[in-house]
């Protein structure tokens, strides 16, 4: 029996619009697809068509690179999870094949006297750039990951509602890829929330539990794609769903994504949030820090495959 589902496109600019009732309106319809779904997308944001449009130039510009200079900015030349992401790099869940993808990590573009990097901290560190597509290469992918991540804030403040928190709820508890596929198994997000942005090659496909079959989350111009991690689904002590999800790409063209996933504050500890169980025994997970969680989550992904060992994703102080 075929999915009649979809997932439902929500109007964010009630959301931004300040108003409580608009709010808690988008807040609810963010809440029914998360206890259903997993997935909804999003129109009416505050991030600009032509930035949008930018950002994939961008990208088909990094991946028209030749091999060569692309390797000079692998992913195993530094420990900060920065730069180029070979072509089955990755075997996201176990027993698959390697999944057809290559991408290229940006992240907060941090000195290496930040804090964080002496802390040695995961994902925290400097950028790595391709020399030959000059500054402006760089100035998109940093105006939209700084525009991404006010947005990502933004759905965050939503999901508090969604929970009958009040919007600042996840403030202070708290990266953006370019990824260009042919096909990535079935599996789950692990982070805390990604946003997607499509482009018009469908290709994403979602999996109906009830009726044992997937259905399309077709490009929607402009819009972003919204779905919840792991780590959000053990925030809520499962009351919200990670969904399994996947990508094939059956149209013949190339498929250039942009997807951002969210993880935050490497120290925050995961713990059920209150509203979510009725008393502490009913929490189904042991607390965990986003660090120590993600961390084992790139290791097991990367370490299916073994072009990246696992030293690159440890922080660097186990490796002393």
């Amino acid at each position: 029996m075929p999915s009649s589902k979809s997932a439902p496109v929500i109007d964010f600019s009630d959301f931004l619009s300040g108003d409580q009732q608009r709010m808690q309106h988008c807040a609810d319809q963010i809440r029914d697809a998360c206890l259903t779904q997993g997935f909804f997308q999003i129109v009416n944001h505050d991030i600009p068509a032509s930035l949008q449009k930018d950002i994939f130039k961008a990208s088909k510009a990094f991946f028209a690179l030749p091999l060569e200079e692309k390797m000079k900015l692998d992913k195993s030349l530094n420990k900060y999870n920065r730069g180029y992401e070979v072509m089955h790099g990755q075997m996201i869940e176990a027993n698959t094949r390697p999944d057809l993808k290559e991408g290229y990590y940006v992240s907060r573009d941090l000195p290496m006297d930040h804090p964080q990097v002496k802390a040695e901290k995961f994902a925290h560190g400097p950028n790595v750039w391709p020399e030959s597509l000059g500054e402006a290469f760089r100035e998109t992918c940093m105006d939209y990951l700084n525009r991404i991540v006010k947005l990502t804030e933004e759905v965050m403040r939503a999901m508090a509602m969604s929970l009958g928190y009040d919007a600042d709820y996840f403030q202070d508890r708290q990266m953006p890829m370019l990824c260009k596929e042919a096909c990535i198994g079935a599996h789950r997000d692990f982070g805390v929330i990604t946003l997607l942005l499509q482009g018009n090659v469908a290709g994403l496909e979602v999996w109906d539990e009830e009726v044992k079959d997937w259905y399309p989350v077709p490009p929607v111009e402009g819009a972003y794609v919204v779905n919840m991690g792991n780590l959000f689904e053990q925030w809520t002590n499962d009351k919200y769903i990670s969904n399994v999800h996947r990508v094939i790409n059956r149209s013949g063209e190339e498929r250039f994504s942009i997807p951002f996933n969210y993880n935050g504050n490497p120290d925050f500890i995961i713990k059920c949030i209150e509203k979510c169980r009725s008393k502490p025994e009913e929490e189904k997970y042991a607390p965990v820090s986003v660090e120590d969680y993600v961390v084992q989550k790139y290791k097991d992904v990367y370490g299916r495959v073994g072009i990246y060992k696992s030293e690159s994703f440890a922080p660097q102080k186990a490796n002393a």
